[in-house]
């Protein structure tokens, strides 16, 4: 079906551009971040706010739940410490819901539903920037053993409360893109199975119901940046686990947008899903969607993208070739890695590079003996030179670059570069270094 949101989907997004939380626009949220906000939302009489238990560490982990009618949802965010994308979501939702009348929500839809958030489910990985708790456990793969303290907490609410619907809101890699296109996947959804065999129950099928609608309802705003992930049974994992209670579980993965490092757009389509959700469980409009509605979602395809990629570069000195380089930054460290050198077709980069005519110059270190300070405009004619890094064996180099400047207390034993280094380099032709690749960062030398 062609996504073509009614008014209520519309008024929600423009809801959403509103009164969304600003100060959650960031590229990460710990446990301080959202204490503000979830104190604001639980001064509402509407709001039942319950503490269930504290993690490894003991930071209190919190339920918040509006309404008070049969059709139960829960939905919980943060499992893995370093995911907060849907955490500012969740509580973006709850604020309009409590301070405005979202279009197509009947007046007495409280008395309908119960909607259950639990946001930063692992606050110990939030303060840490893992994914892991302060266990080094895996929430995720904890549904078994029940090993930590957040696993178990999110166990008891299941059998608890015996949602009608959950979901799984979770923040993927920017590497996926939408099947084999070059668009990232934004969003990505699984309905995951709760048995190798992949069975398809009544709960199941509405849950792929509702994802489908979803689908269809996002691509309106994101077009084809929407992925579905595989659907290999997980022993351990809560999600297939939970459907296997005849919950309708739904997994939600926030993805990379172009040019939106902090993933506000992802943010946006959290609200937008779960309301369409919210409506058409209320209607039953989800019910219109078939199977085959949900498998033309294409698939959520992994390492398509990369933050860097170099087309056509000559690599080898006495036998050179031509070869495609690419190139992915962390986010944590500020650190690059090449991924993978040869035929990349297949992948595409957030900045692509068509390299033809240059070639990889052999590194090249300029060596510290006395103090010496470096700034852009002499970072520039050094790498135009030809040194591509620094050896400072007494920290002699200070500097104020703002690109990237890579030192070292060695040499560097390099024969030729291979997949895993670090990405600082220069290239050249026949008239020079042209260019340097810095921490995976293109700058043109000799326009």
């Amino acid at each position: 079906m062609n996504a073509h949101p009614d008014l209520a989907i519309a008024d929600i997004a423009n809801t959403f551009d509103a009164m969304h939380w600003k100060v959650l626009d960031k590229r990460h949220l710990v446990f301080d971040d959202i204490t503000p906000i979830v104190e604001t939302l639980s001064a509402s009489s509407e709001i039942t706010t319950t503490l269930l238990g504290h993690s490894y560490e003991g930071r209190p982990i919190v339920r918040y739940a509006l309404g008070k009618g049969p059709l139960t949802l829960l939905a919980w965010t943060q499992m893995h410490g370093d995911e907060p994308t849907a955490t500012a979501a969740v509580l973006d939702y709850l604020h309009i819901l409590l301070n405005s009348e979202p279009e197509g929500l009947p007046r007495n839809w409280q008395n309908m539903v119960t909607l259950h958030v639990i946001p930063m489910l692992n606050p110990d990985g939030a303060e840490r920037g893992t994914r892991v708790n302060a266990q080094g456990i895996d929430i995720n793969r904890d549904a078994k053993a029940l090993q930590s303290p957040e696993g178990r907490i999110l166990n008891d609410q299941v059998k608890q409360l015996a949602p009608d619907v959950a979901f799984n809101l979770h923040d993927q890699n920017p590497y996926y893109t939408a099947g084999t296109s070059s668009n990232p996947a934004t969003i990505a959804f699984l309905a995951p199975a709760y048995h190798k065999d992949k069975h398809v129950d009544a709960a199941r099928l509405r849950a792929k119901q509702l994802i489908a609608g979803m689908a269809s309802t996002l691509n309106h705003f994101i077009p084809n940046c929407i992925g579905r992930y595989d659907d290999t049974y997980s022993f351990r994992s809560f999600g297939d686990n939970i459907a296997a209670t005849g919950a309708s579980t739904i997994l939600i993965e926030s993805g990379a947008a172009l040019d939106d490092p902090h993933r506000q757009s992802a943010r946006k389509m959290n609200v937008v899903a779960l309301h369409y959700a919210l409506l058409s469980l209320l209607s039953n409009t989800y019910q219109r969607y078939s199977l085959a509605d949900y498998y033309r979602i294409p698939d959520n395809r992994e390492d398509g993208l990369c933050d860097t990629k170099l087309s056509h570069i000559t690599l080898g000195d006495s036998q050179p070739y031509q070869a495609d380089i690419s190139i992915n930054l962390c986010r944590k460290t500020g650190k690059s890695s090449i991924t993978a050198i040869g035929d990349l077709r297949t992948i595409h980069g957030f900045s692509d590079v068509d390299g033809r005519g240059l070639r990889v110059a052999n590194i090249k270190p300029y060596v510290v003996t006395s103090p010496m300070h470096l700034d852009d405009g002499f970072y520039r004619k050094l790498l135009a030179e030809g040194y591509s890094y620094f050896v400072d064996t007494k920290g002699q180099l200070s500097h104020t670059c703002t690109l990237p400047v890579r030192i070292e207390t060695a040499p560097i034993s390099q024969v030729c570069m291979l997949p895993g280094e670090r990405a600082f380099f220069l290239l050249k032709n026949n008239n020079g270094i042209q260019a340097a690749i810095l921490e995976g960062q293109w700058t043109t030398l000799n326009p």
